[in-house]
């Protein structure tokens, strides 16, 4: 089998060809209907070849592209770094393990040419296709990987995925699982047997458990627990939990009210009160008014601002030999005239 992926300004393509044992050619030409980049094109082709074979039911398949980033990703000898292009390989490998006998060659572009004009007329085509044919792309790649699939499979019929690290991984998450009667069963430390369930499973079960009828609106560990008793299971349960309560538009309106000040205390000095003004005897004036004023009491407040002057009363002070000069004092901050 010969693919090969094409990328243009209005659309991209993918050409797959089979070529049977008796040299029978099966030409396949698919639009794809969002517009991605050459690698991703790569992908999403070898997706639609290899679902075609698993559907097929081919026992041996030999895949040949142009694509030696493809290639060299999918047979290991490269690591996959790119986020957007791991669940596209994922899904490969998920598709690999499935084909008894599968080998991945790559071939100079010159060898690949049949594969190459089918892809370049899709993608030359992609801006007059009203209702393109959908091809696998990131989203439908996650959705359709189940985390029971590998266990399962493994467990029933000791087949292992492609990838190496997925391999050991499964390997050592194995004694935790038993399969009886079609379902998977995940052994707890307490030594019961929870019912795994699939992502969209577990959301709903979070769903009733949270608000439905007998439900507390608990919190995301506590609510994670009761997950728990009810003897269910799934992958990354606790933060499902989590989010779950954290969202509840109920909790949030019912929830407690924070008293507390949105930014910190300051501290408020005992003697400040005390030390915020002052007051003084100004005189005598001389020469002396007629109003009989020759003594004026004053007060002098301290703000941000500055000092300011606040003029009292009349005041008739009796005559005094002792004269009050102004003075100038600073004490913990604050300027006292």
């Amino acid at each position: 089998m010969y693919f090969d992926g094409a990328t243009r300004r209005n659309g991209a393509g993918a050409g797959v060809l089979f070529v049977s044992p008796r040299k029978d050619l099966l030409p396949y030409s698919f639009i794809l209907t969002q517009n991605c980049s050459d690698n991703e094109a790569e992908y999403q082709v070898i997706l639609l070849e290899l679902g075609m074979a698993v559907e097929m039911k081919l026992p041996q398949l030999n895949i040949y592209g142009d694509s030696a980033l493809v290639i060299k990703q999918l047979t290991g000898e490269f690591e996959v770094k790119k986020p957007e292009l791991v669940p596209f390989w994922r899904y490969a490998c998920d598709l690999l393990a499935q084909i008894s006998e599968a080998s991945l060659h790559y071939v100079p572009r010159s060898k690949n040419w049949p594969a190459d004009a089918l892809a370049g007329i899709a993608a030359s085509l992609a801006q007059f296709a009203e209702r393109p044919n959908q091809a696998p792309i990131c989203k439908s790649a996650n959705e359709a990987r189940d985390w029971r699939e590998p266990i399962s499979n493994f467990l029933r019929y000791g087949t292992l995925p492609a990838d190496l690290r997925e391999r050991v991984r499964i390997r050592r998450a194995a004694p935790r699982y038993i399969y009886v009667n079609d379902v998977l069963y995940q052994r707890s430390y307490e030594g019961l047997l929870l019912h795994c369930l699939s992502k969209e499973e577990g959301l709903q079960v979070l769903k009733e458990t949270h608000g439905g009828i007998c439900g507390a609106h608990q919190a995301g560990p506590k609510l994670h627990l009761q997950v728990k008793r009810l003897s269910y299971y799934w992958l990354m349960m606790l933060r499902d939990a989590t989010e779950m309560a954290r969202t509840c538009k109920p909790c949030q309106l019912h929830a407690d009210y924070m008293h507390q000040p949105p930014e910190p205390l300051h501290l408020t000095i005992a003697s400040w009160p005390f030390e915020a003004w002052v007051m003084d005897i100004i005189g005598p004036n001389t020469p002396k008014p007629d109003s009989d004023r020759q003594y004026i009491p004053a007060a002098t407040a301290t703000s941000r601002n500055g000092p300011k002057l606040l003029p009292t009363e009349k005041s008739r002070l009796p005559p005094s030999p002792i004269s009050f000069e102004p003075r100038l004092s600073i004490d913990m901050g604050f300027l006292h005239t």
